[in-house]
């Protein structure tokens, strides 16, 4: 069976590739190196680096726990590109008509890209759709918002809405409620990757994955980047101090599960 990737070229994305390739062979690797210009995003950082400095770091130590976890990519045939939707690489794969396309970490496919594409695309949202969708990070999503029983991960079949295609399997990420805000981070990568690899050796053995349209569930809430404020950073910072460790999960959220 061959599978193509199309990652985004961060470490955690680099994690996720080595943990695939573990169990699964993988045909290609295509790596998304987005340019990020522009005094929108210099202030973004400045304010985040400053109101929301917790937030920032946890980050960055997430990301440094993959580098120093995983160096390399895996020793496949791979290409880079600038987008997830550049001309040679849609071209490539609609050459080599891969079985699955796996999508993480990039820009928005198009419509007009996904329809050139002869293979289903299956992709991770670090979040629970349909109740938290969009970015930057939906985890400090679900802190600003209060809703802690909604960070988790999901795996869709894409589509050219942002986060909105019909869903594979959700799942909240199993927590205690006493973890760092690094720790929190890299519990929710963890479990999105481990997510993300089930979803795609079921599908390789044949199994028939469920495929569940959102508005089925609920409309949920799409977030933008540009929505990630001084206040929703202020807000996200306050609640994980104070209220993290007493969120109780409930009961009315729909979590979508593959059967054996």
């Amino acid at each position: 069976m061959k599978i193509f990737l199309i990652f985004g070229a961060g470490a955690n994305q680099c994690a996720l590739a080595q943990r695939l390739h573990q169990d699964i062979p993988l045909a290609h690797i295509a790596k998304i190196n987005i340019a990020r210009k522009g005094k929108r995003k210099i202030v973004r950082t400045l304010v985040s680096r400053t109101l929301a400095f917790g937030l920032h770091k946890a980050w960055a130590k997430m990301m440094n726990h993959y580098e120093d976890l995983f160096v390399d990519w895996p020793s496949v045939s791979s290409s880079v590109h600038s987008s997830a939707n550049a001309e040679n690489l849609v071209t490539l794969i609609e050459r080599e008509n891969p079985d699955l396309v796996l999508v993480s970490g990039t820009d928005l496919l198009t419509g007009a890209t996904l329809d050139r594409f002869s293979t289903r695309v299956m992709n991770l949202h670090t979040g629970i759709s349909p109740y938290i969708k969009g970015g930057p990070n939906c985890t400090n999503w679900a802190l600003a918002l209060n809703e802690f029983d909604l960070i988790g991960n999901t795996i869709i079949w894409i589509d050219p809405g942002i986060d909105t295609g019909s869903i594979i399997t959700t799942e909240r990420t199993p927590l205690t409620g006493n973890e760092s805000l690094t720790e929190l981070h890299i519990k929710v990568m963890d479990h999105a990757h481990d997510l993300y690899c089930r979803a795609v050796k079921s599908f390789i053995e044949g199994k028939k994955l469920p495929s569940v349209p959102q508005n089925s569930i609920g409309k949920g809430r799409l977030f933008y980047t540009r929505d990630w404020n001084s206040i929703a950073m202020i807000k996200a910072s306050i609640n994980f101090k104070f209220c993290y460790g007493l969120f109780k999960s409930r009961a009315d959220i729909q979590l979508i599960k593959i059967k054996d």
